[in-house]
């Protein structure tokens, strides 16, 4: 059986990881038996690539990347989500596939790491994720994690722009997915195909976690999107359900504590790169 390393298991998804929880979607919908597994101790430095998901194959076949693994999963076990469509709507989902991975993502970052009101939602994930660690030592993996995803998120362009434009992009790119899959139960008609699992894994992660961002709070404005993942989640991820109402509790409560956008929003992106720094590889 193949195994598949992830991060957590959190809020009703199958991972904290929208990656990893994209290729837990496609081998679920694709009937692909497999295990998924925690890294240990979430050390990347176990992994090929230093990055998950992380696949196992039976005979010992080693895959990393999101779309490398749909591909390998593809040649090695055949296409069973996506033979069915037609050159165009394979086209179509090569070009999502990557808006999702290239793009997507950062929208999802940003309901995370850019506040610190959002980033303490992590706080009891982290105490289950750094429990091998004293108490007094699990700050810093903390606060170095964020910093490197915020320097990935500045780096890739999409941190450089204020909170309220990225907002903006992501209803822009909201309304496509919404308009894409209209009154369809999925994108390309009565069947689900693999840009299904990559759509639902990047809306859940900003639909279903208890972030207090108007990002996730947009999507849900979506009845067909909320509808979609709901269908999903039902077909797929019924074990969930109980961590999954417990995150929409918790989000509720979370939601009457959002702080509008303030010129301290962004601090630690200041201090990381706006601000004077002689760290490297820093680009103005």
């Amino acid at each position: 059986m193949i195994k598949m390393y992830g991060y957590l298991p959190a809020w009703g998804l199958s991972d904290m990881s929208p990656y990893v929880s994209y290729t837990d979607a496609y081998l679920r919908m694709s009937g692909i038996p497999f295990k998924a597994e925690i890294l240990y101790r979430g050390d990347l430095t176990a992994t090929p690539k230093g990055k998950l998901p992380w696949i196992i194959d039976t005979d010992g076949t080693n895959v990393s990347d999101t779309q490398l693994i749909q591909y390998y999963l593809e040649e090695k076990y055949g296409d069973r989500l996506d033979g069915w469509l037609s050159k165009e709507q394979k086209t179509i989902s090569t070009l999502i596939h990557r808006m999702i991975g290239e793009c997507w993502y950062w929208m999802v970052v940003q309901t995370r790491y850019r506040r610190d009101e959002d980033f303490a939602v992590y706080d009891p994930l982290w105490v289950q994720f750094l429990a091998w660690l004293p108490v007094e030592q699990r700050g810093e993996p903390v606060r170095a994690f964020r910093d490197h995803l915020l320097t990935q998120f500045w780096h890739s362009g999409t941190g450089r722009n204020s909170e309220e434009e990225v907002e903006f992009i992501c209803r822009k790119l909201t309304d496509a997915m919404s308009d894409l899959l209209g009154d369809k139960p999925y994108v390309f008609g009565d069947q689900p195909s693999s840009l299904d699992a990559n759509m639902y894994a990047g809306l859940v992660h900003v639909m279903f976690t208890p972030f207090p961002s108007p990002i996730g709070q947009y999507c849900r404005s979506k009845p067909n999107l909320v509808a979609y993942t709901d269908r999903i989640f039902d077909q797929y991820y019924g074990e969930l359900r109980q961590e999954r109402e417990a995150a929409a509790a918790y989000l509720k409560e979370n939601l009457k504590k959002r702080k509008p956008p303030n010129p301290t929003a962004d601090h630690r992106l200041e201090e990381l790169f706006k601000a004077p720094h002689d760290g490297p590889g820093v680009t103005r």
